[in-house]
């Protein structure tokens, strides 16, 4: 059996969901009714994550990009789509670079393709506790991560996630002559205000990679609303891209 847990709506061609470091694949809840009208949506979550196990002492974007390898092998796909947010973006961006012939399409989300000391102080700042309980999603965390190792896990998981995306050591470490050689139909998504995957590193990625689109979000920083208000129009420029057929 696979080692993620995952849900499995709609029919179609495949499209996978990866979700952000520190939430679990009910992150895309407000997105699954559109897309599954169209796709067969995969949303697993993460090693590490709600209710998939840690199998290593630490998280590495390698093992969780494996792990969703072996999901489609489990389900006998030869090849997805894939739509990856934050850290999810960093695994299918890695997926992308070393499996290129598993992803048909490409999504990322508030994602870069290197991480830096500046870029890491906002992922860092994310691991803090604080943060969570500040805009009140601390319970939501806990709720979702107790098969993590109780109520308080939750506090584990998002320090791993800082840790998995350390400069000095992470594998989300790519170079941009390593895409230009990604050739999938590939969709940047990013805030106009975005300090975690800055504007200016995702512009690099759309003037480096041969067959990329760009969609930026106005008055967006890390948090785009698109759980909320901007849900649908995110839903609806999600599912145009997926189908277009060059």
């Amino acid at each position: 059996m696979a080692t993620l847990h995952y849900t499995d709506t709609g029919h179609g061609e495949p499209l996978i969901l990866l979700h952000s470091g520190g939430m679990s694949g009910a992150e895309w809840a407000p997105q699954l009714p559109q897309l599954a009208r169209q796709f067969r949506v995969l949303a697993p979550d993460h090693l590490g994550h709600g209710r998939s196990p840690m199998v290593a002492e630490t998280l590495s974007i390698h093992e969780m990009g494996r792990a969703v390898l072996e999901l489609l092998d489990e389900l006998g796909l030869a090849q997805a789509s894939l739509l990856g947010s934050s850290l999810g973006g960093a695994v299918a961006l890695w997926l992308t670079v070393y499996h290129p012939d598993r992803v048909s399409k490409l999504a990322l989300y508030r994602v870069g393709y290197r991480k830096d000391a500046a870029t890491h102080a906002g992922t860092r700042s994310m691991a803090d506790p604080a943060y969570w309980r500040s805009v009140g999603m601390h319970r939501w965390l806990s709720d979702i991560h107790q098969p993590q190792g109780g109520p308080d896990a939750w506090q584990t998981v998002i320090r791993r996630v800082a840790e998995a995306l350390d400069p000095e050591t992470t594998d989300h470490a790519h170079d941009l002559e390593t895409l230009r050689r990604i050739v999938q139909p590939t969709l940047l998504i990013v805030g106009d205000r975005e300090p975690v995957a800055p504007l200016a590193q995702i512009l690099e990625m759309f003037q480096a990679m041969p067959n990329a689109g760009l969609w930026v979000m106005p008055y967006a920083t890390h948090v785009t609303a698109s759980n909320t208000w901007r849900a649908e129009s995110f839903a609806l420029e999600v599912t145009r891209f997926f189908q277009r057929r060059k």
